[in-house]
């Protein structure tokens, strides 16, 4: 037994000292190779968060060193990218991910990619070719050292294309635009009564922060009024897939009016799945005369988000509907349709390579419309057609002006990005990005087109350059957070599925609140409203459930301020009181596992509707109805949390729970997932957290401080395992930085610089 277990313990030394070597190889190492199509010589030196500062004398000198540090710190991350809108994660991952190869080969990105890049502006051309350029300098410079995600799947990468940069666009447009399966859904409504549709679907509120007023006044959706309304006999059963309320991201500018500096400051938090490693990458570039620093998208050229040397953006989505569906009618192989003739249904097989299985063939049948993704409908998207991608990133950077600034922001077609700016000019401003199609007259692509009436078709595109735009409006500050910004004022609509206006309104409220007080605004009250997570709506949600619920809960809940602290047990009761009351409801208007959950705004209604528009909405008894809710919530955090109310917390229940995809994998989780912490903020708020989506990164600029503009991300610059630049950003993303000192993007260089020549 003593031999065994010496034996046991050196297997084990012997696996662990082999674990180290493997890490230590594949960790960023200090070598400078050639780069195909150098002119000048480049420096980079790097801050002791591992952030580059680029020191070069073209762009396109930038760019290939740019693409070269991509990939010494993210070379799985683009692999994966690249794979999943590919169809292509199955190749190495096995059948696991075959719904997702699937969807992606119906969108066919891969196509639409490489039909796109010779359509593109030479200088946007240009620009994804230098990045290629430096991508594969690295992939050629470091065989058997790409990355331990590599040895361990036992895969190499295939060089980069500009048409892979394309598909990290289309990855975008799919997470900020996809609205097909809510659409479908709505369609399936239509045999609800009249007043549970307009309930469930109202997105319009008196109080949004619009920028573009509204003409026509908008009203809330009453309870609805069931009486003698029919509901169908069984209940309706959606596409269950999941839908986060009240997530998206934060932005706004207040003009120097408002601030100590007597100088604009912008603030942006993008809110995204949180993956590991960050889905930002923090740089700097420095290119001849012109500094400009922010985050860069791994995969796409230049700084996306942050400042140059005159302005200063940041993004939200505006949630521009650009997907509709047409329901195809088909007979002996063609779509019928209406005074012409029929349209033959084009087919292609795709080939899914599956990981220890043979190859799927999968057909995709397409039409004018665009690919089948459900049944018989046909998606049309602006993202599937080539002429649509475009990626100015190049020169929206490199703007130092409002005019130049424009003038780049029009020649990004989507998807659509409301952005607030800030000028060292002393300006500020807001503008959308993106087109919008134009539809036919009193329809908004909210449910399924009649595929068979050329009518349904859309006219057109609006373009950015023909969108609104505010600048120095005269509250001295704008903001969005994904709420209804364009009102009906605005002759075309937008979007159909607004998100709730409570971030925007808290947001709003904190900068009146300082205006009010006369206190002038600095950095650090800046990160305090990022930080903020009050939420009114919950607050009042919870009041007419005190009667019901056990007394110490009612006492926290009476004098709780609507805070989601990570020690809060108010937010954990209010959440579930939220959750289940909008279950009951569903369940009483036959309707389950609907992915759009009711609005944060209407679900407050629903609580403190009067007694006898209970029974009339279908409920019954309004105390009965609001007992059981009460019971049934209380006992879901019983069976989760324990019966130990004395120990329940929120920060439990929003726990960070970001894995790698390795990690997976059972066994793995230990060595490649971040710290699993608890977690303040929450869905509904400015703050907003999930276990696994939140604030992808802050960024805060000072107009009267630009040198010291702050950026943080979640996790850190590394994408590596054993890198000290791995995590060591997690900290003040998650509890803030109040001096501003270890989030600040300039920063002094450590060590002696890397210097590329040609």
């Amino acid at each position: 037994m003593k031999r065994v277990l010496v034996a046991l313990a050196l297997v084990v030394v012997l696996l662990g000292a082999f674990a180290a070597f493997l890490v230590q190889r594949n960790l960023p190492d200090r070598s400078v190779p050639r780069i195909p199509g150098l002119t000048g010589p480049v420096s980079v030196s790097f801050d002791d968060r591992g952030v580059a500062l680029v020191k070069a004398g073209s762009l396109g000198d930038a760019l290939r060193v740019q693409g070269f540090l991509t990939a010494r710190e993210r070379l799985f991350q683009l692999e994966l990218q690249r794979r999943v809108a590919s169809g292509e994660l199955s190749e190495i991952f096995g059948p696991a991910t075959l719904e997702v190869d699937r969807i992606h080969r119906i969108y066919g990105f891969s196509r639409v990619a490489a039909a796109a890049v010779p359509l593109l502006p030479a200088a946007e051309r240009e620009s994804l070719e230098a990045l290629s350029d430096g991508l594969n300098s690295f992939i050629d410079s470091h065989p058997g050292r790409l990355g331990l995600e590599f040895t361990l799947l036992r895969i190499t990468p295939r060089r980069f294309t500009p048409a892979d940069s394309l598909l990290v666009l289309l990855l975008m447009y799919e997470d900020l635009t996809t609205t097909w399966r809510a659409e479908a859904s709505a369609e399936t409504l239509a045999a609800l009564p009249e007043g549970v549709r307009r309930f469930l679907t109202s997105r319009a509120t008196p109080d949004d922060v619009s920028l573009v007023p509204d003409a026509i006044p908008v009203t809330r959706a009453p309870l609805p009024d069931l009486t003698n309304a029919v509901f169908p006999s069984h209940p309706l059963r959606f596409l269950s897939f999941e839908s986060i309320e009240g997530l998206g991201s934060n932005n706004w500018a207040v003009s120097g009016a408002l601030t100590k500096s007597g100088r604009p400051i912008l603030a942006n938090d993008p809110h995204l799945g949180l993956n590991m490693p960050s889905i930002w990458l923090p740089m700097r570039l420095a290119i001849g005369e012109q500094h400009i620093e922010g985050v860069t998208l791994p995969g796409m050229p230049g700084i996306v988000l942050g400042k140059n040397d005159g302005m200063a953006w940041a993004f939200t989505n505006v949630g521009t509907d650009i997907q509709d569906l047409y329901r195809e009618t088909i007979v002996d192989g063609k779509a019928l349709r209406n005074g012409r003739p029929a349209e033959k249904v084009r087919s292609r097989v795709e080939s899914i390579w599956i990981r220890g299985r043979e190859a799927e063939r999968l057909t995709v049948l397409e039409t004018s419309h665009g690919p089948f993704v459900q049944g018989d409908l046909a998606l049309t998207w602006t993202a599937l057609d080539p002429k649509n991608l475009r990626l100015p990133i190049a020169s929206i950077m490199l703007a130092s002006d409002r005019d130049a600034f424009d003038k780049a922001f029009d020649a990004f077609l989507g998807p659509g990005q409301n952005v607030v700016w800030a000028s060292k000019a002393g300006a500020i401003g807001w503008r959308p990005t993106g087109v919008v199609p134009i539809r036919r007259a009193g329809t908004d692509g909210s449910v399924p087109y009649d595929g068979r009436d050329p009518e349904n078709d859309w006219k057109g595109l609006l373009l950015p350059a023909d969108l609104p735009r505010v600048v120095d409006p005269p509250s001295g500050y704008i903001v969005t957070a994904n709420q209804r910004i364009i009102g009906n004022r605005w002759p075309h609509p937008v979007a159909t599925d607004w998100p709730s206006p409570g971030r925007a309104r808290r947001i709003r409220d904190l900068l009146e609140i300082a205006k009010r007080d006369g206190r002038k605004l600095d950095r650090a009250g800046i990160e305090a409203i990022q930080l903020d997570t009050h939420s009114d709506s919950m607050r009042l949600l919870s009041e007419p459930f005190l009667p019901f619920l056990p007394p110490d809960l009612a006492a926290s809940l009476k004098s709780w301020n609507g805070n989601a602290a990570s020690d809060s047990a108010s937010y954990l009761v209010a959440s579930a009181l939220r959750r289940k009351l909008r279950e009951r409801a569903l369940t009483a208007w036959h309707v389950e596992k609907w992915n759009s959950t009711i609005s944060e705004d209407l679900t407050t209604e629903l609580a403190r509707a009067a007694a006898d528009a209970f029974p009339r909405a279908g409920l019954g008894s309004r105390d009965a109805f609001l007992r059981g809710t009460a019971d049934a919530a209380i006992a879901e955090l019983s069976n989760r949390f324990g019966k130990d109310r004395a120990r329940w917390s929120w920060g439990e229940a929003n726990r960070l729970q970001v894995r790698h995809p390795l990690g997976r994998i059972p066994g793995l989780g230990w060595l490649f997932n971040p710290p699993s912490i608890k977690q303040a903020g929450a869905s509904a708020v400015v703050k907003a957290s999930s276990p696994a989506y939140g604030q992808s990164m802050r960024f805060i600029v000072d107009w009267g401080a630009s040198e010291a503009a702050t950026l943080v991300v979640p996790f850190g610059v590394s994408g590596h395992v054993g890198s000290p630049h791995r995590f060591d950003q997690l900290p003040f993303w998650s509890a803030g930085d109040p001096s501003g000192e270890a989030t600040r993007l300039a920063r002094p260089a450590v060590g002696t610089p890397l210097e590329f020549r040609p």
